[in-house]
């Protein structure tokens, strides 16, 4: 009995190490697909990390661009107004050589300080080149403007797309250095990872606007340029103490100081200097009037603007052989009494006004207030192929089939993540007011940070495709990243 009983526990044996062996393999199946799920979703969130990373720094890079933009707008307002400051000097000191008006006359009725200042002015008359020299500074001034910054800030916006997604492959590929470059397109290839995007609120996120007329560029410019005390209004007005005529015994003689640097239009830059002094006249045929005898006057502005000047008269450059308050009766029909300005100066300044061609400014990129509420967000889908899991059963080791194979994933079906991250908008430090600041490009402010997903699809969950390359959302999120790739 004992002889006929040995052997009986050896086909229990071999049993159990069979299903022992079974369980190994259908464990290290399992145990490979949930490490290279894990190992999706962290290179997954390095890729959309990095790509929020690229738009941030692109957004910061167009703040950059704009604030250089006012800072050329600035140094192109100085400019004019050193010119047309470099022109108002040279006119007064070939007046102040030929004595109309005189110096000591300038300093009998107004003052030394008066005399002194219009004696200076020959010392602008030895600065030879100036003018010509302002001019090529103001053309450098507006090729950078157009020909650098604003072509550069454009070229931002058209390659965001493209080199957002090339920084999220590279990422990707140094993940996944065994493999070929991620695939971003259409068709799913098996021997590679699938990127795709299925939520992108990037399109439409920045806009390039008119910089001349609208929008925040001008009124921010303008607000800039206040902080100069050289670039603001120039006026000054000095008076003779005694009485001048019986006729009008409350007026006196005048030195008007007039100037201004301003924003025209079409975003280009006009400055203006005049002064003159009026002498208090009077005769039978119209009473008191004042004589303006024009000491220096200087004028820049864009050549295509020529509109106002136009409607002004022609004054000859002196009244020797004609009476001023005639020729002005006659020809211009200015108030000779009641005015504040130089006219005649202006006249001056007009016709030997320095012609300077400029582009006006240039188009700027903002976010709109519409989209300013809200990140500049994206969801990405990542898709890594049954073919590429590292299973016994691909490696060519065999195994129970049946009840008893692994249904982990079948050959056509893919480990799919979702991963999502934002641009957002945030000072480093709060407003002394209190206030909230809305998202712009005037400021270099912009951060990026991972989020939840907000699609169907959880972040690290494994999915199985029963279409097995059938089109489905996903293809459709990949085709659709790949004709991404223009932003207004």
């Amino acid at each position: 009995m004992r002889a006929r009983a040995r052997g009986h526990a050896l086909p229990l044996a071999l049993g159990l190490v069979s299903v022992g062996v079974l369980a190994l393999v259908v464990l290290h199946d399992h145990g490979n697909t949930v490490a290279a799920r894990v190992r999706l979703t962290h290179a997954a969130d390095a890729a959309a990390y990095s790509g929020a990373v690229v738009q941030a720094r692109a957004l910061n890079l167009l703040a950059y661009i704009n604030r250089t933009q006012v800072a050329h707008q600035i140094a192109l307002a100085h400019v004019a107004t050193l010119a047309s400051w470099t022109q108002f000097g040279q006119n007064e000191a070939a007046r102040f050589r030929r004595g109309n008006p005189p110096g000591m006359l300038i300093a009998m009725l107004y003052g030394p300080a008066h005399a002194m200042a219009y004696a200076s002015a020959v010392r602008v008359q030895g600065v030879a080149g100036a003018l010509d020299r302002f001019a090529d500074a103001h053309a450098r001034h507006d090729a950078l403007v157009h020909d650098v910054l604003a072509r550069a800030a454009q070229a931002v916006l058209q390659d965001l797309p493209r080199t957002r997604q090339q920084a999220m492959r590279t990422v990707l590929h140094a993940n996944y250095p065994e493999w070929p470059r991620p695939a971003l397109g259409a068709a799913v290839q098996r021997d590679r990872l699938a990127l795709a995007f299925t939520d992108d609120r990037w399109p439409g996120f920045v806009r390039l606007y008119s910089g001349r007329r609208g929008g925040a560029f001008r009124p921010m410019v303008l607000r800039a340029t206040d902080r100069y005390a050289f670039l603001g209004p120039r006026k000054g007005l000095a008076l003779n103490p005694w009485p001048v005529s019986y006729r009008c015994p409350t007026l006196r003689h005048q030195l008007r100081r007039i100037g201004g640097t301003s924003l025209t239009r079409r975003g280009t830059w006009e400055s203006v200097d005049t002064q003159s002094h009026h002498a208090l006249r009077s005769n039978k045929y119209i009473g008191c009037y004042y004589r303006e005898y024009a000491m220096g006057w200087g004028k820049v502005r864009n050549s295509g603007q020529q509109a106002a000047d136009e409607a002004l008269p022609h004054a000859p450059a002196d009244f020797s052989r004609q009476s001023f308050w005639r020729w002005v009766q006659e020809n211009a029909g200015w108030d000779l009494l009641n005015g504040h300005n130089n006219p005649l100066a202006y006249v001056y300044a007009t016709q030997q006004r320095q012609r300077w061609q400029g582009r006006g400014m240039a188009a700027y990129a903002e976010v709109p207030l519409d989209r300013a509420a809200q990140p500049a967000g994206f969801e990405i889908v990542l898709r890594q192929p049954a073919e590429l899991l590292p299973a016994l059963s691909n490696g060519g080791a065999t195994h129970a089939q049946g009840r008893y194979a692994y249904a982990g994933l079948e050959p056509g079906e893919h480990v799919t993540v979702t991963s999502a991250a934002e641009t957002y908008f945030v000072r480093p430090r709060p407003r002394e007011d209190g206030r909230d600041e809305i998202a712009t490009l005037f400021r270099p402010y912009w951060q990026a940070h991972l989020v939840a997903a907000r699609s169907d699809g959880r972040r690290g969950r494994s999915t199985h495709d029963a279409s097995k390359g059938s089109p489905s959302e996903f293809r459709r999120g990949v085709a659709d990243a790949a004709g991404d790739a223009d932003v207004r």
